[in-house]
């Protein structure tokens, strides 16, 4: 099985906030708990950063879950709206303001289409 950096910071975090959600806790609960920053555990949910070892050891402690359970890619996780957000953001990031601009507008353009077709 083979997974880039960013593929494996975004289903960490997407496996973290599934279980954290699941056991009704806030993500300052789960940090206190783990003993992490709240802003940090964020990052990792939204696939921002990827986790050490030791700090996949805390927050498994802090959800009271195995590590191989977090750990477990063959289980799928569904994406999120927020995380579609994220990865246009961080594909944007280097385009100059027009460039941005035209690719917001080619966004728009295809969210209309989808809106008339699903209102015809």
């Amino acid at each position: 099985m083979s997974f880039k950096r960013d593929k494996i910071s975004y289903t960490v975090g997407q496996r973290i906030k599934k279980f954290r959600t699941e056991r009704k806790i806030s993500q300052e609960e789960l940090a206190l708990s783990s003993g992490i920053y709240p802003a940090y555990l964020g990052r990792l949910e939204r696939g921002e950063r990827c986790p050490t070892v030791e700090t996949i050891y805390k927050v498994c402690n802090g959800l009271k879950i195995s590590m191989a359970d977090l750990l477990d890619f063959n289980v799928d996780v569904k994406p999120t709206s927020d995380e579609a957000k994220h990865r246009i953001e961080k594909a944007m990031s280097g385009l100059s303001d027009e460039e941005a601009i035209r690719i917001a507008e080619i966004i728009e353009n295809v969210v209309a289409f989808k809106s008339n077709e699903n209102g015809a």
